[in-house]
Formats: structure tokens, C-alpha cells, sequence
């Protein structure tokens, strides 16, 4: 029976990596979004903002209580609808023909964060049943490595495609979308005894290393993800001053191509670099961030556009080293210390924290760039940014005291 449940184990575990690394975002899609909802859609920085916000807002609403539903319909089943919100979301990107069809795809693929986010848990559920813990930011990291691989082959291909027709990416993007939805029907979690949990009912306890964790990675992933898509426009205004708007495509696309680079060497060192530095490592994330958003600042202040959107680059490509580091460290030391039986939930408020931070940030730019330029949000970014020292000092301290205890 054991042989039988380490087997489906075993090759669950290798779906996951491929799996997670298929569909830890709409690949085609962000490939090509800032251009395609801008050139093709006519969507302005202002309206992509308020779409964000909206379908963040929403998802928070779900984020509270959707640990109910998934506990009912089981993790498995969560992350195949979350699959299935994935491939709509493409869809209505796809057929598109005014911001609200937008709105509606920015929601189901908001949602679709939310209930897929539990396959990090089965993950850990089924390392922890074959006493292999210690061994789940390798696979994350095997998982990232996969999904980084992927977006840069579609990063490769994405601008001479959105040239070719800027509906090439979008359709290959549903495609890949129902693959993956089919694969997440492969995916296996080990059953646990769920009598004595129902009987005792155990509460979600928010220890402050829980507390600590769930509010850095908000924070750091939340800031990562807005700056990640504003720096696309950041780059994109600035080359628009001594480029075409071809020339601008297939740029952004080289730019975009060498982020995948930058995001493919993280995970290929991180494993090394983590096993060095171990929980520290927070602070080398933190600093990364810090620079690549005053890279930003002085990008856009440098006279010359030329060399302010080499600065600019420079500093996406360090955007894109921090991505999958901070969630796959942040998610180990929260299930980490959270019980079995409340995982799920603990991973739901994860998520929660950063979708907040999304939601704060995008309804500040949504305001910002109605009147003001992109200047003025990362200055604003900035002073944020310089205050989450004190959390990753305090959350890397506790750490430490709990590894000593």
C-alpha cells in the first residue's frame, strides 16, 4: 500500500514541477501584455491600473473565505478550477473588445491565483508524508527554474509573433492554458486522517512568525508584481522617444528575453545561494529590490533616453532575480510553522497579503497616473520600499530564535 501511495507521490511530484512551471502565469499573455493592451486593446497606464485594482479587490473579498470551499472540494480540485479560470481569463483577453471584457479577464485570473495557490501545499503535504520536508525548496526551486525556461523560449518568440499578429501569442496562450488544465488532472495528494482534526476543530494560530512572514512576502512579492508591469511601460514610454513603435515592439521584446535570462540564472543559483546564506538571504532580496526601483528613478531623470533605458533595464533584469526567491523562502518558512490541518489557510492569507499590497499599490498608481507620470509613483514606491527593512529584520530574528529553541 505504502509502495503504491510513494509511487503516485513520486510521479505527482514531477507533474508539479512541469505543472507549476506551465502555469504559474498566463506565459504568452505577459509576454506581450503591456503592448497588446496598449496597441491593440487602446487601453491607457491609467486603465490597465484600474482593471488591476478592481479584480484584486474582488479576489481579496475571496481570499477570505475561500479556505472553506477549498477544504470541501479538496486542494486537487481547487487547483483544476483554478486552471480552468485561467484558460476563460486568456480567452476574454483574446476576444476582447472593451475594458470591461478586460476587467473580466483580470478578475478570473485573479481567481484563478486564489484557488490554485494550495498546490505549494500539496507539495509540502506529500514530502512531509515521505519525511522529505527539508526537500521542498528544491522542487520549488526545480518548478521555477521549469516556468522561468518556459517564459523565456515564449519571451524569445513573443515580439516577432506579436509583429507577425498580435493575436499569435494570445491563441497560443489558450492552448498552453488547456494543457495545463489537463495536466492538473494528473497532479496526486496524499489523504491524511481528518477524524481527530474534525473533532478538535483547531484554529488558525497566528504566531508571529506566521504573522511576520505572510505580511514580508505581501510586501516584497506585492511591490515586485505592480513594479513588474509598470516597468514595462516605464521602459516603453522612454523608448518611444527615439524609437518607432516596431522598433519599440521588437526592443521590449529583446529587453523581456534577457529578464527571462536574469529570472532563469536566479533559479539555477538560488539553491546554492540559499544553502550558503540560508534564511539571510532575505536581505540580499530586499536590497535587489531597493536598487532596481531607484534604477527607475535615475533611468528616467538621466537626459539622455538612450542611456536612461539602459539604467532602466538594468534594473527590470534585477526585478526578475527576485520573483520566485522570495515566494519559495517565504512559503518554507511559513508552512514551516503553521499545523497540517491549517496549511490551506495559511497559504490563502499568504497570497491574501500580497494581493493586498497589489491592491494598495495599483489603486495609488490608478490615482497617481491620472494626473501625475510614472516618475511620481516610484518615488512614491521608493519611500515604501525603505520601510520594509524593519519587517525582514524582525521576521529573520525570530528565525533565528526559533532554530535555537
Amino acid at each position: 500500500m505504502n509502495n503504491t501511495i510513494n509511487k503516485k507521490i513520486e510521479r505527482s511530484n514531477k507533474i508539479y514541477t512541469i505543472f507549476y512551471g506551465l502555469s504559474a502565469d498566463l506565459i504568452f499573455f505577459i509576454a506581450v501584455n503591456t503592448l497588446f493592451l496598449t496597441e491593440v486593446k487602446g487601453l491607457t497606464a491609467a486603465e490597465i491600473n484600474l482593471s488591476t485594482t478592481i479584480s484584486i479587490l474582488i479576489s481579496l473579498i475571496f481570499y477570505l473565505f475561500f479556505h472553506k470551499i477549498i477544504k470541501k472540494i479538496g486542494n486537487i480540485n481547487s487547483i483544476k478550477l483554478g486552471s480552468f479560470a485561467f484558460l476563460i481569463s486568456s480567452i476574454l483577453y483574446t476576444i476582447s473588445n472593451n475594458i470591461y471584457l478586460i476587467i473580466a479577464g483580470d478578475i478570473l485570473y485573479e481567481l484563478g491565483f486564489v484557488l490554485k495557490c494550495v498546490d505549494s501545499v500539496v507539495l509540502n503535504n506529500n514530502l512531509v508524508y515521505q519525511k522529505r520536508e527539508n526537500e521542498y525548496i528544491k522542487y520549488r526551486t526545480r518548478a521555477s527554474l521549469i516556468y522561468s525556461l518556459s517564459t523565456l523560449i515564449v519571451t524569445a518568440i513573443g515580439g516577432f509573433l506579436f509583429n507577425i499578429n498580435p493575436y499569435l501569442p494570445m491563441i497560443l496562450g489558450i492552448l498552453m492554458c488547456l494543457n495545463n488544465f489537463i495536466l492538473a488532472h494528473f497532479l496526486y495528494e496524499v489523504k491524511t486522517e481528518k477524524k481527530k482534526e474534525e473533532k478538535k476543530k483547531v484554529k488558525f494560530s497566528f504566531t508571529k512568525i506566521v504573522i511576520l512572514a505572510i505580511i514580508a512576502f505581501g510586501l516584497l512579492y506585492g511591490t515586485v508584481v505592480i513594479c513588474q508591469t509598470n516597468d514595462k511601460l516605464f521602459i516603453q514610454s522612454r523608448l518611444k522617444e527615439f524609437l518607432s513603435v516596431n522598433n519599440v515592439a521588437l526592443t521590449l521584446s529583446l529587453i523581456l528575453f534577457l529578464s527571462r535570462i536574469s529570472r532563469l540564472v536566479s533559479n539555477l543559483i538560488f539553491d546554492k545561494v540559499y544553502n550558503k546564506f540560508k534564511y539571510k538571504v532575505l536581505y540580499i532580496l530586499y536590497g535587489i529590490l531597493l536598487s532596481s526601483v531607484l534604477s527607475f528613478i535615475i533611468g528616467k531623470l538621466v537626459p539622455s533616453a538612450l542611456i536612461g533605458s539602459i539604467i532602466m533595464t538594468i534594473g527590470f533584469l534585477l526585478l526578475l532575480l527576485l520573483r520566485d526567491p522570495i515566494e519559495n523562502i517565504l512559503s518554507e518558512i511559513l508552512l514551516k510553522n503553521v499545523s497540517k490541518e491549517n496549511k490551506e489557510q495559511a497559504m490563502l492569507y499568504f497570497k491574501f497579503s500580497k494581493n493586498l499590497t497589489k491592491f494598495i499599490l495599483s489603486f495609488i498608481a490608478t490615482i497617481i497616473l491620472t494626473k501625475h507620470s510614472l516618475l511620481s509613483l516610484y518615488i512614491i514606491i521608493a519611500v515604501a520600499v525603505f520601510m520594509y527593512t524593519f519587517i525582514i529584520y524582525k521576521l529573520l530574528k525570530l528565525v533565528k530564535e526559533n532554530q535555537k529553541a
